[in-house]
């Protein structure tokens, strides 16, 4: 597409193949269009964008001096949709979409939905684990990529004939206008526990985010919502909705559930079905959760029963979910993505059932995030596991000391059952010298993210990869 054919009034004979509001992502023939944050002004990067390609630059403000075309824009917001929607034409309607929602569980679910469907056909996963299709991993900086990235991404997988798209959709994801537009075929609520109060202030308002992307279905959409959850109410008064449970009446109910060392048993009983005796490779009741979802959107697009139950033998690992390390120690040793309370308290509890002996939990909270899940985890840290070292996870601009105060400031008295001990490598250390034969270390916060954030500054670091090699 020709500049002069988005922008008739110009003669520029300029190709354009994309847009872009983050000069990170600017590619050779791309838009760029800056738009200004709470502690940033998208003009900024305008250079930045110009050097790494940019064809032209769209802004609210005349700009002189470039080497590119400046075209002034009224309203940037509004003419950033009119310009994704022109030049990659709504791929959504190309594709079937699933977007993933809730507090805990959205890598899971969106990670098994697309295991599920690529058996199916081709399908992508868009999430905090990366951009992952044809057995290719490629980063991605947020849970839910930007506007125009997504878009972007949607129009490459329709162009490379994917079928379906499986995409975690954060509430922050929400709010930052990232899913503005798109429209999806099935829509899953997990379930709502503290988290992001920081932002949402309340957990209604919370609630009312994640809500934003069940009205962005396509007209035959459907609903997919955890009952058991408090907030499984709220969504009553659609008529597309349907219900999954472990407890409670529903559409789609495991019932029967049979827990074993390696795996679990369970039946599906739905409205006019039952699915008995479905074998999954997983142990924990959560996990349960995790899987429903995608059998019901398996279910619906196809999927062959029989083919079915073999796939939930062989569950594929999730980076980061209490994903084993292979140390050569008489105890086991595992990391975990959980930072919220409800996630810690689960992958405990679940820890609990496998536990020969004592569980040893090392466990922070994330800098310039919310204060008021910080007590939280540290009463369930301490309660749940028999010993806990508090350390240092991404304080990016706040004093960890000042962090864990407030992490220890709700735990009983009576407990003498923590350490604190800052420097995070330091942490994981003492954990090996302290286990004992039979014992399990639990490392939570960070999964497998490769980065540490500390005083604006991002350092390359693995708890994975330190882990494997602590020598004790």
């Amino acid at each position: 597409m020709l500049l002069k054919d988005i922008y008739k009034e110009y003669n520029y004979n300029i190709e354009i193949e994309g847009v872009q509001t983050d000069s990170r992502f600017v590619k050779p023939k791309d838009l760029f269009l800056p738009l200004s944050g709470g502690n940033f002004d998208g003009s900024e990067f305008i250079i930045e964008a110009i050097t790494k390609g940019a064809a032209a630059i769209i802004s609210e403000k005349n700009i002189e001096n470039l080497t590119v075309p400046v075209i002034v824009v009224d309203d940037a917001r509004k003419e950033l949709q009119r310009l994704i929607d022109l030049i990659y034409e709504k791929p959504y309607n190309e594709l079937t979409m699933i977007g993933v929602t809730g507090t805990d569980g959205k890598t899971s679910v969106s990670t098994l939905t697309s295991y599920l469907l690529n058996h199916l056909s081709r399908c992508a996963n868009i999430g905090t684990n990366g951009i992952i299709y044809d057995k290719e991993i490629k980063e991605n900086l947020f849970t839910t990529p930007l506007l125009t990235e997504n878009y972007r991404l949607l129009r490459t997988f329709s162009n490379q004939g994917i079928s379906y798209v499986s995409m975690e959709v954060s509430s922050q994801g929400i709010a930052n206008h990232r899913i503005d537009g798109i429209l999806y075929d099935y829509a899953i609520f997990t379930n709502l526990s503290h988290e992001h109060l920081d932002t949402h202030k309340t957990m209604h308002n919370y609630f009312l985010t994640k809500l934003k992307l069940f009205k962005q279905l396509k007209e035959q959409g459907i609903m997919i919502v955890n009952k058991d959850d408090y907030y499984a109410k709220f969504f009553e008064k659609y008529p597309n909705v349907i219900y999954y449970s472990l407890f409670s009446p529903s559409d789609y109910q495991a019932i029967h559930i049979r827990y074993y060392q390696n795996h679990t048993v369970f039946d599906l009983k739905a409205k006019d079905f039952i699915l008995e005796n479905l074998r999954v490779n997983r142990t924990e009741e959560y996990n349960i959760y995790n899987i429903i979802p995608p059998i019901i959107i398996a279910l619906k697009e196809g999927l062959d029963i029989n083919l079915l139950y073999e796939l939930l033998l062989d569950l594929p690992i999730i980076p980061g979910r209490l994903e084993k390390v292979p140390v050569r120690y008489p105890f086991e040793v595992y990391i975990d993505f959980a930072h919220t309370p409800n996630a810690l308290k689960n992958v405990l509890s679940a820890l609990r059932k496998k536990a020969k002996r004592e569980i040893i939990l090392v466990c922070g909270a994330a800098g310039n995030k919310d204060h008021t899940k910080r007590p939280l985890m540290g009463s369930i840290a301490t309660e749940y596991a028999d010993y806990t070292i508090f350390t240092s996870e991404d304080p990016r601009t706040e004093d960890p000391n000042e962090i864990i105060k407030e992490m220890i400031k709700m735990i009983d008295l009576t407990r003498n059952n923590y350490k604190i001990i800052i420097n995070r490598q330091d942490a994981l250390s003492y954990a090996f010298k302290i286990a004992k034969k039979d014992d399990i270390i639990i490392v939570t916060g960070k999964g497998r993210e490769n980065f540490f954030e500390e005083n604006n500054i991002i350092y390359q670091y693995s708890d994975f990869d330190y882990l494997l090699d602590i020598k004790i």
